[in-house]
């Protein structure tokens, strides 16, 4: 793996514009407003550039109702049409890490459209998705399989998609910000049926903007109808561009502007020599949208990839409120946030 952050750093600068950063900081702001838009499923397909430079991810989570929950992702890296591609399956029990498993094949070995989401190696399809023609949504089905560990999944989504462009220029899809989520995982040769709630995002265009920067925050949240997808992007260690886009159930999604959003982190722990949140609360109002909610860290599993990029998933248990409209909903759960630092 040590070889892989240099071909990663050499895509990413080659790759990068030459336009100036713009950044916001939740008690001092700068107008740096993320502007999500209706996506379609082509925008979930496959970007990669021919033999520019590129890196390029799917990622899909979920949490059973049995206790399971599981992380998966199909990670590209190539440069003048070589490159290497990484298949990755964690799964977890009662938000502790159980299996991690990862893979990695040459590029010309991966068969993607850039028409529509479908990505297979070797012959073996590990995601399709397609448009659901009653609900208008996406639905996928994905297959990330190891000898004697597997997730073999259905996802139905229930919310209305929708992409944007970070202050850095990378693009963020987030086609499934909530689906429903059937299917089985296979542990240690066992048989397991799941169900439950899933997210499903796709990043691409990540550019030498993406490493210079301090890190990100990431993480969702459910209510019974709503589903607060949030992220907060750390151009160095105390200003945070924060996002919030909220969408309801079998319906559209809310965009809160940056300067209505307040996140804060406390309570750090050191953890792998760093120090790192254990505690987070997001805050939002407009005329519109009124969030408050807790996050409370119940479990950390950490990756160091490339090098240079470090990784912590938390579980967090999450409380408070989501108010629309009028319309108040309890957050009472545990859910999937990230950390990632690249220094």
């Amino acid at each position: 793996m040590k070889f892989i952050f240099p071909l990663l750093l050499v895509i990413l600068l080659l790759s990068s514009s030459t336009s100036g950063f713009a950044f916001s900081f939740s008690r001092y702001h700068i107008s740096t407003d993320f502007s999500p838009q209706d996506m379609v499923l082509k925008d979930d397909a496959f970007h990669g550039r021919g033999n520019l430079p590129f890196t390029e991810w799917w990622y899909f989570d979920a949490i059973f109702e049995n206790g399971y929950s599981v992380q998966m992702s199909l990670l590209t890296v190539s440069m003048v049409g070589k490159g290497y591609v990484f298949e990755r399956l964690d799964i977890h029990y009662n938000s502790s890490l159980l299996v991690d498993k990862v893979v990695s094949y040459s590029y010309p070995d991966l068969d993607a459209s850039s028409e529509v989401p479908f990505a297979q190696i070797d012959g073996k399809t590990i995601l399709e998705g397609t448009q659901n023609l009653t609900t208008g949504y996406f639905d996928y089905n994905v297959s990330f399989e190891f000898p004697g560990y597997a997730a073999l999944l259905h996802y139905r989504g229930d919310t209305q998609g929708w992409k944007g462009q970070q202050i850095t220029g990378d693009r963020w899809a987030v086609p499934c910000p909530r689906a429903e989520v059937t299917g089985i995982l296979l542990v240690d040769n066992q048989t397991i049926p799941v169900t439950g709630t899933g997210y499903h995002d796709h990043n691409w265009k990540i550019t030498a903007k993406s490493i210079l920067r301090f890190g990100w925050f990431w993480g969702k949240i459910d209510s019974a109808n709503y589903t607060a997808t949030w992220a907060a992007l750390l151009p160095n260690r105390v200003i945070m561009n924060p996002i919030l886009v909220i969408n309801e159930k079998n319906d559209g999604y809310y965009n809160v502007p940056t300067d209505a959003i307040w996140l804060s982190v406390k309570d750090f722990h050191f953890d792998h020599l760093m120090r790192i949140p254990y505690s987070l609360t997001i805050a939002a109002m407009t005329d519109t949208v009124f969030l408050l909610v807790n996050m409370t860290v119940i479990n950390v599993d950490y990756k160091r990839d490339m090098g240079i990029i470090q990784y912590w998933r938390f579980h967090v248990k999450c409380s408070g409120v989501i108010f629309i409209d009028g319309h108040a909903e309890k957050v009472d759960d545990v859910f999937i946030a990230e950390h990632l630092r690249f220094r």
